[in-house]
């Protein structure tokens, strides 16, 4: 947990991971974030709407979602998921931080998470998707070790071009993270 101390009242937001029984709380998450930003994530405002229980339940039963809280509400989540042909590779999704916290360490812990997990569940590269026009995300992600991987795609529902970053799960000097072993 940290202490954000930027307010005049210290705020204590917790990181954890997502379980059965967060439903309504990852439905909030997403749905707020398409309130806030709906041209950056793959899904609408409605689809996510329209999902059931069940649905956010099926969502938590494959891969990681991360939510960030304090005691008044979630304030951010990320999901990572490995990729179907190859599970060697975590793809890093829905990633949200509420605006009033932007700034902070929140988007950091978060991408942290998902890292360390992907670490620890035996991944060798962690993946994303960026809308080309979104420099603030996309300088948010080089400040954590992604690296644009030269590939591209347009996305159908709106035309916009989503870039795909990559970095390892592990510290840039090829050290797990969390490890203080050398890898000689």
């Amino acid at each position: 947990m940290t202490t954000d101390t930027r307010n005049t009242n210290a705020v204590v937001r917790s990181l954890r991971r997502a379980v059965l029984g967060d439903e309504s709380i990852l439905r909030d998450l997403r749905l707020r974030a398409l309130s806030d930003q709906p041209e950056a994530f793959g899904s609408t405002y409605n689809q996510e709407l329209a999902r059931t229980t069940s649905d956010w339940q099926r969502w938590l039963s494959t891969g990681v979602t991360f939510i960030l809280e304090s005691e008044a509400r979630g304030e951010g989540i990320v999901a990572g998921l490995h990729d179907q042909a190859d599970p060697s590779i975590v793809h890093l999704m829905a990633m949200w931080v509420d605006p009033g916290i932007r700034g902070s360490e929140a988007a950091d812990r978060l991408v942290g998470a998902v890292l360390e997990w992907a670490r620890s569940d035996g991944a060798k590269l962690v993946r994303l998707k960026v809308i080309k026009t979104n420099n603030r995300a996309r300088r948010f992600y080089e400040r954590n070790g992604f690296r644009p991987t030269g590939r591209s795609e347009i996305r159908e529902r709106d035309g916009l071009i989503e870039l795909e970053m990559e970095r390892s799960p592990t510290n840039d000097d090829g050290k797990d993270r969390g490890s203080n072993k050398n890898h000689n």
